[in-house]
């Protein structure tokens, strides 16, 4: 049976939780230089672009790689800074605009903010929008222009070509794909300055910015934030539970009990590096395709790992959030992944995120399935003892199985 965990710099956790998103921000920039894009690689343009710590990795990132994905003769990254449209970035046949501002209102980009719509233009001589002057010097006669964050758009990303004909619906599906994952990078960098330049205001958002990091493995799958608050409950709920009996009580002090409840958010923050096409696929993995899926547990270790290795030394939080995300889908039986533990020599963090993990996907309703009724879930925990499940955990699980049930019907998936 594993030792308890030491509790004795819980003290120095509200402090880390504040630098843990700066040094995830460190590993991910070193990760983008050790590991160049390739040429063809949207899975490798979106996992670059969420390890993107600043506005200049972004666009460095879209402009190595989007122009060759797309298959047009230039692109633009466009910054909405006050009334302006800055083309900030672009990588083009020819020179077009970098470095330029221009009014809102007299530019495509400005448009597609304002309007927040993609604009899709076949021949811009024939689109009273297009500012004639401006254009008439560069090799551009078709585009599309991708609002940056559909939500108050905060930019906007071009893709042009030397031919006056429609863009081919896959280009612009690849153009909303970049926007939106520049978005997603854009919102998290800007959220990191604002926090390293405001530490009041940080201190106030470090609990918020643990699940802010976990919601963004979430939000990318099926599953929803309040999936991240329930496995929260479940796990705070079983190890309260299995703290009254040995041998767990000797792991289980509440000190550690907190832990739990604070690092259980992070378990699948590994499927920020899973590409859309296995994350987001609307039913049953192929099996290469489950592979790549079962990475994430490997990529959670990994960036919390490094956390460490920044600190010069572990934490309590860090090692224990470390140890959920990587353990949570071993099985008891030896059959799991991504080590094959077997038994005890699981992690009692991992065991126990292991049946809060099964019992809320199989109570949920996901796109790809309806919600499992409580008591069929739990009847298949408890067909799984001693196979995918620690048997002495799944014997205080059913006893306190209503607790579980509760939790779910709080914390209910809005309709």
């Amino acid at each position: 049976m594993n030792s308890p965990i030491p509790v004795s710099a819980f003290c120095f956790i509200r402090k880390l939780r504040y630098r843990q998103t700066y040094i995830i921000e460190n590993h991910m920039d070193a990760f983008v230089k050790q590991h160049p894009l390739s040429s063809g690689g949207m899975e490798d343009l979106i996992l670059r672009m969420s390890m993107a710590r600043g506005l200049d990795e972004i666009m460095a990132v879209v402009r190595q790689s989007a122009r060759g994905l797309i298959g047009a003769d230039g692109v633009t990254f466009v910054i909405r800074d006050g009334g302006k449209c800055h083309y900030a970035d672009e990588d083009a046949i020819s020179p077009l605009w970098k470095g330029q501002r221009f009014p809102m209102e007299t530019c495509i980009s400005g448009w597609a903010m304002q309007h927040a719509e993609v604009v899709v233009i076949e021949d811009i001589y024939k689109d009273d929008r297009i500012p004639h002057a401006a254009y008439s010097p560069t090799f551009v006669k078709s585009l599309v222009m991708v609002p940056v964050r559909e939500d108050d758009p905060i930019g906007a990303i071009g893709a042009y070509w030397a031919k006056a004909e429609r863009p081919s619906a896959d280009a612009i599906r690849l153009l909303q794909q970049i926007a939106h994952s520049a978005a997603v990078a854009m919102t998290n960098v800007a959220l990191i300055s604002s926090l390293a330049a405001a530490k009041e205001e940080a201190a106030r958002a470090r609990d918020a910015m643990i699940l802010a990091m976990a919601s963004l493995a979430e939000t990318r799958d099926h599953e929803t934030g309040n999936h991240i608050r329930r496995t929260q409950q479940y796990v705070r709920a079983l190890a309260e539970a299995l703290k009254e009996y040995e041998p767990y009580c000797g792991q289980l002090s509440d000190e550690v009990i907190d832990l739990l409840y604070k690092s259980a958010p992070l378990h699948d923050i590994g499927k920020v590096g899973i590409p859309d096409n296995i994350l987001l696929k609307p039913g049953r993995l192929e099996p290469e395709e489950f592979e790549v899926m079962k990475t994430h547990a490997e990529l959670g270790r990994a960036a919390i790992a490094t956390a460490e290795r920044y600190m010069g030394s572990s934490t309590p939080f860090l090692s224990l959030a470390k140890e959920i995300a990587h353990t949570h889908h071993e099985k008891w039986n030896g059959t799991g992944y991504p080590q094959g533990l077997r038994g005890e020599d699981i992690p009692i963090g991992g065991r126990i995120m292991a049946i809060a993990d099964v019992y809320d996907a199989l109570v949920s309703e996901r796109i790809y399935k309806p919600a499992m009724p409580h008591n069929d879930a739990v009847d298949i925990i408890i067909r799984d003892s001693g196979t995918h499940f620690d048997p002495g955990l799944v014997e205080i699980f059913a006893r306190i199985a209503p607790k579980f049930e509760e939790i779910h019907r709080n914390f209910k998936d809005a309709a």
